[in-house]
């Protein structure tokens, strides 16, 4: 991995900017189908499926809508399940190997739009488009780990990232509007030949720009101790020189933390922090170091913790692999910004340096999971069939599609406005009020698209336009600050593979509502509410439960590896407490 003090902050500036305008215009433009679709249906694709006085009235039949809609539905599986390939990929090659990779799948997809109206050979508006979402992962991904380039602002690259992801949507928009302007004349053929521009430049910009291997968390950044400060190095391991030292509580003893002397202290007492530092990482001793001013000297106490401390050691590890097996006397120091991000997350490091295999047998993996699948299940569900929704409820065509219409605007304008309130929120609050803030809004929208009124429909867009780039920044800084970077390609493709195989639902639900419920969409949408807050209302709960214990924990360590140092005065106060 590369340490983000090893690359100029001007090429780091340069990559995030990269990163943005490929994201923005070809990590999620698939989930713009809702604009796209209207272009396809003035088309004539798939009129076949209808019969010619249904295509002459201007209805869209049961069997022609459920096969527009099955092309969302494969892209959107494809899409998740290629995370875990993506993920693979990311961990073993790094993020300028998945940018060639994606770059490609999206110029081979958009070319195989572009001429699916004259090959007849395969459904290429199918195969076109789960090439497309295919190679959308690539980019989106492997961009990710762009957030540990600039650690202080790493809530908000994130944010900035998902933000773009989400408002890629706005591409097919543009589309449209320019198709309407021109009286259907700016073809598709057109459109997605012009497009080809884009994955070119991301295979250029790839290899001109993008790092070989992805940037260290900052649990990975180690300080180490400069030569040429000999001289102030050598403090002797007594009160004066070690005031600042201690062993974090929060990291099971793990990581040696310093004040402002603490980097400078003698060799002597660091080699004895990171004699105690390899014990308790390698499970090897139950013992602690307890320093004594006195006698400069250290001494072995049983470890009185027990419990709490093996949980520390199961769910609070910082240090990754590397740093447990690499790290040496004076080398380390634990740095200040992740302190930061621990104390306000809550749940900052939970799991880190534990493998992908251990990590997804826990309820951090499951829950998310849970959540994930259900939350992504709802929402692609509405983005395919917001219109035929909207038309049942109303019972206007014509209302149903200023409603889409109005969609199709605020998609993207919405990823853009949740930019930096997803940042702020999750730099500034809790993961767990994060989660919270998404069970709400995720309810709010389900009841208020129950209802046939302008207020709650245009209110439940508004909503959704927000609450679904708040999600995906969500979901993608949850792994980061519990799994770390160490796993995040395995555990983030993982998630979004089992997502996408469940969002199969999707046509299930379609033909259910078409088939079964008469085209009323209500029955799937409150069942889909139902279950998403019962599972929402588990993980927020799991998740404050869980931070509350680990600080709890972290306390009670840090108060038994607290080093005895005598207050200034001490030896006077002493002397006139025996001469009284």
């Amino acid at each position: 991995m590369v340490s983000y003090h090893e690359v100029p902050a001007t090429k780091r500036g340069l990559q995030v900017a990269c990163a943005f305008i490929w994201c923005l215009l070809a990590a999620g433009p698939i989930f713009g189908f809702a604009a796209l679709k209207t272009v396809w249906l003035n088309e004539g694709v798939y009129a076949d499926q209808c019969t010619p006085e249904q295509n002459a009235a201007g209805f869209i039949c049961s069997t022609r809508e459920i096969k527009l809609n099955f092309i969302f539905t494969c892209a959107s599986v494809v899409t998740n399940i290629a995370g875990v390939v993506v993920g693979i990929i990311l961990d073993r090659f790094g993020p300028r190997v998945c940018g060639y990779a994606g770059g490609s799948l999206i110029f081979i997809g958009a070319l195989m739009l572009a001429f699916a109206d004259t090959i007849a050979l395969l459904d290429l508006y199918v195969w076109g488009y789960i090439t497309l979402a295919f190679g959308g992962p690539f980019v989106f991904i492997s961009s990710f780990q762009l957030s540990n380039a600039f650690p202080a602002y790493s809530g908000l690259v994130l944010a900035l990232l998902t933000g773009a992801f989400d408002s890629s949507t706005a591409v097919y928009l543009v589309y449209r509007l320019i198709y309407d302007e021109t009286g259907g004349k700016f073809h598709p053929k057109a459109f997605f030949l012009m497009y080809l521009i884009i994955p070119i430049f991301i295979v250029i910009a790839s290899g001109m720009l993008m790092p070989e291997e992805s940037y260290k968390p900052m649990s990975d950044i180690g300080k180490f101790l400069e030569e040429e400060e000999e001289e102030e190095a050598e403090y002797q391991l007594d009160a004066s020189s070690i005031d600042g030292v201690a062993i974090d509580a929060r990291t099971s003893g793990g990581i040696a933390r310093a004040d402002h002397k603490a980097a400078l202290v003698s060799s002597t007492a660091a080699e004895l922090a990171a004699e105690q530092i390899e014990r308790i990482h390698n499970d090897s001793s139950p013992n602690h170091t307890n320093l004594s001013s006195d006698s400069n000297s250290a001494t072995e106490s049983e470890d009185p913790i027990g419990e709490d401390s093996r949980l520390l050691d199961e769910s609070a590890a910082l240090l990754s692999k590397t740093d447990r097996r690499n790290i040496s006397p004076g080398q380390y120091e634990y740095d200040s910004e992740e302190m930061q991000k621990l104390k306000i997350s809550g749940v900052w490091g939970a799991l880190h340096g534990r493998s992908a295999l251990a990590q997804i047998k826990t309820p951090w993996f499951i829950l998310l999971c849970l959540f994930t699948m259900i939350q992504m299940l709802r929402l692609n569900y509405f983005v395919a069939t917001i219109r035929s929704q909207y038309d049942f409820l109303f019972s206007s065509p014509e209302i149903a599609r200023r409603i889409t219409e109005v969609f199709d605007v605020a998609l993207p304008v919405g990823g853009v406005l949740t930019v930096p309130i997803a940042g702020y929120i999750l730099d500034h609050r809790s993961m767990a009020t994060s989660i919270a803030i998404l069970l709400v809004m995720g309810t709010t929208m389900g009841i208020l698209g129950l209802f046939a009124s302008y207020t709650a429909a245009y209110s439940g867009i508004g909503i959704f336009v927000i609450y679904r780039s708040f999600f995906y920044t969500t979901v993608s800084d949850y792994v980061a600050k519990v799994f770390g970077f160490d796993t995040f390609g395995q555990i983030y493709g993982l998630i979004s593979t089992v997502s996408g195989l469940f969002n199969f639902g999707q046509s299930g639900f379609d033909t259910l509502t078409h088939h079964v419920l008469h085209r009323d969409p209500r029955p799937v949408n409150i069942g889909l509410v139902i279950v998403s807050t019962a599972i929402g209302a588990w993980f927020v709960w799991y998740v404050e439960k869980q931070a509350r214990r680990i600080k709890r924990s972290a306390l009670e360590f840090e108060a038994e590896q607290a080093t005895a140092l005598r207050m200034p005065g001490y030896a006077a106060s002493f002397m006139s407490s025996i001469e009284y």
